[in-house]
């Protein structure tokens, strides 16, 4: 047969290839890996700041003024300590955070390249990790504030080892000490069971089955339960006594587990289509595996390493940065489908491919909204020079002391689960000066309305007590109209600074005049012909400038 007759018969999916020399095509995945690299670091500044982040920064300041919070899940304060004490604001210090979970994300991708390896080679590891930091969440929240980066880390890296070593004494510990770790730092890292599980089965087959191995497993498993007893005992010292672990366990699962709803399959579809070149890699991924020429077992290993991806249908928390969690042992076994498709296309237009739908995500994402943020965070400092105690959606203002629950979905559903007025229990207990509805979730108990979301004497108690003080700023005040005699049940005592002229259990008070106002009923009377009004405190002030329209940016 000749030349061109040779060329003829040649499979006609392979003519369309874009194919370059090897040496070329190994420059051009490190060129990846670069451009990967600083669109993370572009992110790490340039993107708003979650309502997570500000709820987990929160926790380090808590834990820092020297206030104990639930031991579960709240690890990473002890991680953070410092912060709080660096220079600059909330923001700056979350932003400051980012950079050590954009180091958690490179261990994370390392560990990718590292277990993929032992199933491809070196190339193709390194697509596999370059395809997980390229997909659409990844990169959006890859570096966030939040536990995920730091459990991602520490699985990825305890996989690695249980993948590359054969498990003696000195890996053992290794091992046992980050999976006892990741438990400490949140309990979903159940979630990876299966993976490890995949990993164990397929290293137990290259051990030739030998029952020894699977002893170093429990030994690892028995060291992973001591570090986590260990340093439970640490962190939950101080602990009230009303605390119970198995409580919080069982409501966290209770609350995990559901099917999907239509926000969760709305998420898990952006993920799709902004991650197609993973994506299609990790569909392929069963086909690949189950027709190669290999045991069941090691077939079935495979498998359970890919079975995380199916986590969404179940996990009810499966927002974007829950799949920066669950992804790398996911696109590890990928790592099976690229030989098939770099054979198809050629492995520049692999590298291409990644590379165009990562620029895409990043060129779209939005800008700005974090100078936003800054702008509503500096008003909250402004109007009270010192820290309050407030109420928000999220714990915005760190270094103020949040009062209720973080109201996210889930938080909402406990609130409203509880079914007393939570927010006025508080208030009769502690003064609240400031609630700042950064959520925008309020308003209409101003304009005389109810929300489904809150208790209706939560309602009465918000309206009763905070007025407008500057966009989203509530203080505790009252407005008096001329010619009205009202009795306030004052849920904030304190220092009210007056406008206006009012009298006020039978003291006349001048504009600009102070005075301290008990808990309980008080008289107001304005016999003006100007409203009056009171603010809490002395040093209580309008914040300049106008508050921005929009400063969180969505999913």
């Amino acid at each position: 047969m000749n030349a061109s007759a040779a060329s003829s018969n040649q499979a006609p999916s392979r003519q369309f290839a874009f194919r370059v020399p090897e040496k070329s095509a190994t420059f051009w995945l490190y060129a990846l890996i670069g451009l990967l690299a600083v669109m993370h670091v572009s992110m790490v500044t340039g993107r708003s700041i979650n309502w997570d982040e500000f709820w987990f920064y929160g926790q380090v300041e808590t834990v820092a003024r020297g206030e104990f919070m639930q031991p579960l899940q709240t690890i990473h304060t002890r991680f953070f300590f410092w912060l709080p004490a660096m220079a600059g604001s909330e923001i700056d210090h979350i932003l400051i955070a980012r950079i050590f979970m954009l180091a958690c994300l490179s261990i994370t991708a390392t560990g990718i390249y590292a277990v993929a390896q032992k199933f491809s080679d070196h190339r193709t590891a390194l697509l596999a990790a370059a395809a997980y930091l390229a997909a659409g969440f990844t990169l959006q929240h890859g570096a966030s504030f939040r536990v995920d980066p730091i459990v991602t880390a520490l699985l990825t890296t305890s996989l690695a080892i249980a993948a590359r070593t054969r498990l003696s004494a000195p890996t053992i510990l290794a091992l046992g000490a980050l999976i006892g770790l990741a438990a400490m730092v949140t309990i979903k890292f159940v979630l990876w069971a299966p993976a490890f599980a995949g990993i164990a089965l397929y290293r137990w087959e290259d051990e030739n089955w030998n029952w020894q191995y699977l002893a170093r497993w429990v030994a690892a498993g028995a060291v992973a339960l001591g570090v986590f007893a260990l340093l439970y005992t640490f962190h939950s010292s101080g602990a009230a006594e009303t605390f119970s672990a198995s409580d919080s366990l069982n409501g966290s699962a209770n609350k995990m587990f559901g099917l999907a709803g239509q926000a969760q399959m709305l998420i898990a579809l952006k993920g799709i289509f902004t991650a197609l070149p993973l994506m299609a890699l990790i569909a392929f991924a069963p086909w690949v595996i189950l027709r190669k020429n290999w045991t069941w077992q090691r077939k079935l290993a495979l498998l359970c390493i890919w079975l995380p991806v199916l986590t969404p249908l179940f996990y009810r928390n499966a927002w974007p940065y829950f799949y920066v969690f669950i992804l790398p042992p996911v696109a590890i076994v990928a790592a099976l489908s690229i030989p098939a498709f770099v054979n198809r296309y050629g492995r520049a237009s692999a590298v291409a491919a990644i590379a165009g739908f990562a620029l895409l995500v990043w060129a779209l994402d939005t800008r700005g909204v974090t100078q936003n943020q800054r702008q509503v965070n500096a008003a909250v400092h402004q109007a009270f020079p010192e820290p309050v105690n407030y109420f928000d959606c999220c714990g915005m203002i760190g270094t103020f002391r949040k009062q209720n629950r973080f109201r996210t979905s889930w938080g909402i559903e406990n609130y409203l689960a509880v079914g007393r007025p939570t927010l006025l229990e508080t208030m009769r207990e502690i003064p609240v000066p400031l609630m700042l509805d950064n959520k925008r979730e309020f308003v209409p108990i101003f304009e005389g309305e109810t929300i489904a979301t809150l208790h209706s004497d939560d309602v009465a108690a918000l309206r009763n007590t905070y007025i407008a003080l500057w966009g989203d700023i509530y203080v505790a005040g009252r407005s008096v109209e001329p010619g009205t005699r009202l009795d306030w049940d004052v849920l904030v005592p304190g220092t009210y600074k007056v406008q206006g002229q009012l009298v006020i259990n039978g003291r006349e008070i001048a504009e600009g005049g102070l005075i301290k106002l008990p808990r309980g009923i008080n008289v107001l009377e304005n016999l003006g012909s100007n409203t009056g009004t009171l603010i809490w405190g002395a040093e209580t002030r309008v914040p300049d400038g106008d508050e921005p329209e929009e400063y969180w940016t969505m999913f």
